[in-house]
C-alpha cells in the first residue's frame, strides 16, 4: 500500500554503489561476453573468488605503503574478531587460490581470467565508484616476456573488440624487488631537494615509498616528478633483457607503444614491465 511505499522510499543505496536495472543489463552482458570471448582465444581459464579475505592478504600482497591499503580499502571485524576486507583487486586472491589449493605443484603453469565486482572507498565521481566491476588476467608459473605481451595483447584486443578508439600504450618496468631498492635510494636523494615544495601526500610518500610519489597527479608537484631518475636506469642485467624481450614481442604482434619513464602502478606487486 501507500504508507508501505512511503517506509521503504527511505531508504536509498550506499553512496558510492548502484543498481544495475534490467534495461542496462544487456549492455553488461555484451561486455562480460566479450571478455569470456577474448579470454578463450587466448586460452586464459576463468576463476571466481571471494567478496573478501583476511585484511593481511591485501596490506601484504598490495604494499603496506600504497593509498589502496592505506585509504581505499573496507575493512572490518567480525564476530570472532578477525579483520575482513572487501576485496579491492584481485590479483592477492588469484595467488592465494593458486598456492592454496596446490596449483604450483599440480599445474604450476596458470593462464587465468577474472570479472566481478571490486570495492575502494574512494570519493564517488563520474566514472569511479565505490563499487565497480573489473575484468583481470594472471598469468602464473613462467617468467617468459612474451607472457607480458600476450597480456598485454589481451586487454588491447579486448579494447578494439569493444570498439574503444583513442586509446594509446605505454609502457615501463620497475625491475625486481632489488632493482626497486636501488630505484628507491636514488629517488629519495633526488627528492630530498624539493619534498619541502611537494604536497601532503608526496612528503607521507617520501617517508615511506618514494616510488609512490611518481603516482602524484597535483600539478606543482609534475615538474619535480618529470625531472626524477627513470626507472628503467637502475634495472639488472635480466631485469632489462626482459623488458627489451617484451618489447620485440609488442613489436612482432604489431602494437605501436611509447615508453615512459614515469609510469608506476599504484600497487606494489607488478614485477618487470608494468
Amino acid at each position: 500500500d501507500q504508507c508501505a511505499a512511503r517506509d521503504w522510499m527511505k531508504y536509498e543505496s550506499v553512496r558510492g554503489m548502484r543498481d544495475i536495472l534490467p534495461g542496462e543489463i544487456g549492455y553488461w552482458k555484451q561486455v562480460e561476453e566479450k571478455v569470456r570471448e577474448v579470454a578463450a582465444c587466448f586460452y586464459y581459464r576463468e576463476i571466481r573468488l571471494p567478496l573478501m579475505e583476511h585484511t593481511e592478504l591485501f596490506s601484504r600482497g598490495i604494499g603496506e605503503e600504497t593509498d589502496v591499503v592505506n585509504k581505499e580499502m573496507y575493512t572490518f571485524l567480525d564476530k570472532k574478531n578477525r579483520s575482513l576486507t572487501l576485496r579491492p583487486e584481485a590479483t592477492a586472491s588469484v595467488a592465494r587460490a593458486y598456492l592454496e589449493h596446490g596449483l604450483h605443484v599440480t599445474e604450476p603453469f596458470q593462464k587465468l581470467f577474472y570479472i566481478g565486482p571490486m570495492f575502494r572507498y574512494e570519493k564517488p565521481q563520474k566514472g569511479r565508484s565505490r563499487q565497480f566491476h573489473q575484468y583481470g588476467v594472471e598469468a602464473i608459473g613462467s617468467l617468459d616476456p612474451a607472457l607480458d605481451a600476450d597480456v598485454i595483447s589481451f586487454a588491447w584486443t579486448l579494447m578494439d573488440m569493444l570498439g574503444l578508439s583513442g586509446l594509446s600504450l605505454r609502457l615501463n618496468s620497475i625491475g625486481c624487488a632489488e632493482d626497486r631498492q636501488r630505484y628507491r635510494k636514488a629517488l629519495s636523494g633526488y627528492f630530498a631537494a624539493h619534498i619541502d615544495e611537494m604536497c601532503t601526500d608526496c612528503r607521507r610518500r617520501y617517508d615511506s615509498n618514494p616510488l609512490r610519489i611518481l603516482d602524484c597527479k597535483k600539478s606543482h608537484c609534475q615538474p619535480y616528478i618529470q625531472q626524477a631518475p627513470a626507472s628503467i636506469d637502475y634495472l639488472c642485467a635480466d631485469c632489462d633483457r626482459h623488458f627489451v624481450e617484451v618489447q620485440g614481442c609488442l613489436d612482432k604482434l604489431g602494437l605501436n607503444y611509447r615508453l615512459d619513464a614515469r609510469l608506476i602502478r599504484g600497487l606494489d606487486t607488478t614485477r618487470a614491465p608494468c
